[in-house]
């Protein structure tokens, strides 16, 4: 029996369009269940031979290949992060994907003018006719918290479960994501685990991400290869990773990181060459940082092909020579915060702080450079379980939760140049407020920008191609120009 997933490349994620309410710091959340044209899901292709187990494999696995969907109608998975069109239904907080035939230099024009059958095209909802938002009711929040061995129980029953058909298989992922929003993980999720294992974080990863299947040979030839043509540029950065993080140093070890990378370099290497997407893949600064999760919650063989499908299909913009996902989420970053706190925006405009000068390392890195890694791995399950692109709301969060201090500064970056330490649960709760203040085609945008460079055409306008100005983190976490 074939067993495929909801795989995040081949189905995308749904957007939010939230009408929550937080009550003790637990997101009491509506999602996917509203009937609103706004709310309208992707439809799966169907086979009656298709059969769906939620089950991310361990690294015992050796099978040389990612199991795809067994459906003839369904597209292959693309090697540059693009997918089938969906549509944006932010009921679910989820994420929208392009289609597969647009050029990633593709000229998009963008304006509120644009038709419902425009966006749908480009994989994008527009608001119900009337303009108003859903008039569904939230789903009661949970009463009493769970203790920590039924919840893993729970989790546990969820990732076994086997799912025969298609719908069964899409509603136990939606029940998963739900789960990582209103319940979060158990506290124990990586102390418990030993080297070897992959902790209950890392499968959880596995499945959003549609890792199901580990290739331990062709991991082993690739490190038998030597080292890379960035090999130098890699360790000039790995020993310096979460340097001052203990539960990390005593988990990670460098060379495990160096490896990771310098694999994945060899393997981009390998990639034939497509006629429709023009992207380059090799390692960039800051690529350690985003591997450096992925390690701490499960095995190196695990990690290295769940941070390439992460990088591939999450965020290939963002690692690209010219950083073009960067520049673009700053732009979006700072059209954000305008819409969301225009007072705020106004006084760090005057000051001539833009989202380039204070948030080039929390925009590169989502948010990684940010310590406590015990804050960020919660943050990244809300990142994985509905969207990337929430790393630039969350951002915009953490300085308007300290918005009266930066307004009675008079130097406020001095208070920017380092962040406060992450809080995920109040990250989290205020960020999804933040959803609904957006307007259709700016969150539309920012759902995208991490894979579609068309976006970033039209985003960067008359700026041109960013070129240098910005700044990011020297040697030891200094933020420094660059």
């Amino acid at each position: 029996m074939k067993v495929w997933s909801m795989n995040p490349s081949v189905a995308g994620y749904s957007s939010l369009d939230v009408s929550e309410k937080v009550t003790t710091g637990i997101l009491e959340a509506n999602c996917l269940e509203s009937s609103s044209p706004r709310r309208e899901r992707v439809p799966m292709p169907t086979s009656n031979k298709s059969r769906g187990r939620l089950r991310a494999t361990s690294s015992n696995n050796h099978s040389p290949h990612v199991q795809t969907p067994p459906s003839s109608q369904t597209p292959t998975r693309p090697r540059s992060g693009s997918a089938s069109s969906t549509t944006s239904d932010r009921s679910s907080l989820g994420i929208a994907k392009p289609n597969p035939t647009d050029s990633p230099r593709r000229k998009v024009v963008w304006n509120s003018s644009t038709s419902l059958t425009q966006k749908r095209s480009l994989g994008v909802a527009s608001k119900p006719p009337s303009g108003r938002a859903s008039t569904s009711q939230p789903t009661p929040g949970p009463g009493k918290p769970q203790s920590q061995q039924t919840l893993r129980q729970q989790y546990e029953a969820l990732l076994g479960s086997k799912n025969g058909s298609d719908n069964e298989l899409r509603e136990a992922l939606r029940k998963l994501r739900r789960m990582v929003l209103t319940e979060g993980l158990p506290n124990d999720v990586e102390t418990s685990r030993s080297p070897s294992d992959c902790s209950l974080r890392g499968r959880i990863w596995k499945v959003l991400l549609g890792i199901y299947r580990l290739s331990s040979f062709e991991y082993f030839n690739l490190i038998e290869r030597g080292p890379s043509s960035v090999y130098d540029k890699i360790k000039n950065d790995t020993f310096r990773t979460l340097a001052t993080d203990k539960n990390f140093l005593s988990k990670v070890d460098e060379n495990m990181l160096s490896r990771v990378l310098n694999a994945f370099v060899w393997k981009m290497e390998d990639l034939p060459p497509s006629r429709l997407l023009n992207l380059t893949y090799t390692y960039v600064q800051g690529m350690n940082v985003l591997a450096a999760p992925f390690l701490y919650v499960m095995p190196e063989l695990d990690a290295f092909y769940t941070f390439t499908a992460f990088i591939q299909h999450a965020c290939p913009l963002y690692v690209q020579p010219a950083l073009e996902g960067v520049h673009c989420g700053l732009k979006l970053l700072d059209r954000c915060l305008q819409v969301c706190d225009p007072p705020l925006y106004r006084y760090l405009k005057s000051k001539r702080l833009t989202a380039t000068v204070y948030a080039f390392p929390s925009v590169m890195t989502f948010s990684a450079c940010t310590p406590p890694l015990t804050q960020l791995l919660p943050l990244w399950d809300f990142y994985l379980s509905y969207g990337i692109h929430l790393n630039i709301l969350c951002i915009i969060s953490q300085i308007i939760l300290i918005r009266d201090q930066i307004m009675s500064h008079p130097s406020p970056m001095r208070l920017l140049r380092t962040f406060p330490d992450l809080n995920a649960k109040e990250l989290v709760a205020h960020t999804v407020g933040l959803v609904p203040r957006l307007p259709e085609d700016l969150y539309d945008m920012l759902v995208r920008h991490t894979f579609d460079a068309g976006i970033y055409d039209v985003v960067m306008g008359d700026d041109g191609e960013a070129g240098g100005a910005g700044v990011w983190m020297g040697e030891g976490g200094d933020v420094e120009e660059i």
